[in-house]
């Protein structure tokens, strides 16, 4: 290829992180949450690579669940966030995928549409995020309701999401697993139902929630799952490397400019090199100046404004920069959150961000 942005997926590290996720909770079925094209990583070879360990995927929308029955996926789907259509229903049941129900109009949809086959339901319970779910009472007759329908298999799983997983030490987290223990107590002399609260945080800082499922996301990719360090972070791989190479390298006197709108003034002479990768390939384009890149391995600083296609870095103190020298903008050597940091968001916002035109280079 004449141009070298590339997002390598090493698809070892995220066997290797799911495998760790069956350490830290042994007694758990951990289902790989693979939604937004597998965090960015490749939703296809993602799923093809995982599916010998894994005991079911776990998608944000239906068409993903279509993308990997198409793709010839047989583990167990969860779609996330349900249906909301007649086709789609008769679809998900054809294709035996699993369906969350979050509200009433759902919860509709499932018992007023008889299927051939029997439809797998989670039912999500609202336990203090505000987003989706039922809340405790509400859920407790959609459950009697389900529990009556022929069509619905006799399984249902009680599921929850926390919303401050990733903060060890919020109080809110233990709110939420009383919340849902409340639910699970008064659901005690049912049978057949099964329990799942824990993401990729909850299942290393939480054990108390580890139920029946667990739904690890971005633990599978190697991001530190923290808003500091924990031991976890080093047990972890991160699973993409984002490169490119600078193609120009130019001197640029004291107290004149670079990039769009004379973004960054020179404060003493100095050594620029231009990268081709900009925010059309999912380089975030309020990355400020002094974001770090790594340059043969010697970090760089950003200067001036994002282009759509092209970044400026300073390679002043850096000896022995070349045109086709590697730039590595976040991967295993440089962590995501970092680079997420300097630019106002979070590392999941930039792994899922890399565009299509960017090639994945797959590493098993």
């Amino acid at each position: 290829m004449s141009r070298h942005t590339r997002a390598i997926i090493n698809l070892s590290h995220i066997k290797s992180n799911f495998k760790t996720a069956n350490q830290w909770a042994p007694d758990s079925k951990n289902m790989a949450i693979i939604k937004a094209n597998a965090y960015g990583h490749g939703l296809i070879e993602t799923a093809k690579s995982l599916e010998p360990l894994v005991p079911a995927f776990g998608v944000a929308i239906f068409e993903e669940a279509i993308a990997l029955r198409d793709s010839g996926i047989k583990k167990d789907i969860l779609v996330l966030q349900g249906v909301s259509s007649v086709d789609d229903l008769l679809q998900a049941s054809e294709k035996k995928v699993w369906l969350t129900i979050h509200n009433p109009l759902q919860l509709k949809l499932v018992l007023e549409n008889p299927q051939n086959n029997k439809v797998t339901v989670w039912l999500k319970l609202d336990t203090g995020m505000h987003r989706l779910g039922f809340d405790h009472k509400d859920l407790i007759l959609a459950l009697k309701q389900l529990k009556k329908c022929q069509w619905v298999d006799e399984l249902i799983v009680i599921s929850s999401h926390f919303s401050c997983a990733s903060e060890i030490n919020n109080e809110e987290n233990q709110h939420q697993v009383e919340a849902f223990n409340a639910t699970r107590l008064a659901l005690a002399e049912n049978k057949n139902i099964q329990f799942s609260l824990s993401n990729s945080p909850a299942i290393v800082s939480l054990p108390n929630a580890n139920f029946d499922w667990n739904r690890p996301g971005i633990m599978l990719y190697g991001l530190p799952l923290f808003d500091g360090p924990h031991s976890s972070d080093q047990q972890l791989y991160p699973a993409m490397t984002f490169e490119s190479r600078i193609i120009g390298l130019r001197k640029v006197n004291q107290g004149e400019y670079v990039g769009y709108g004379q973004g960054w003034r020179a404060e003493r002479n100095s050594k620029i090199a231009t990268v081709e990768v900009g925010y059309a390939d999912g380089y975030p384009r309020q990355a400020k100046t002094g974001t770090p890149v790594l340059v043969n391995g010697v970090k760089a600083g950003l200067v001036g404004v994002v282009s759509m296609d092209l970044i400026s870095i300073d390679v002043t103190d850096i000896p022995d920069v070349s045109i086709g020298d590697l730039v590595e903008l976040w991967g295993e050597q440089l962590c995501a959150n970092e680079v997420a940091s300097y630019a106002d968001t979070i590392g999941y916002d930039l792994i899922s961000s890399v565009s299509q035109r960017v090639p994945r280079i797959f590493l098993e």
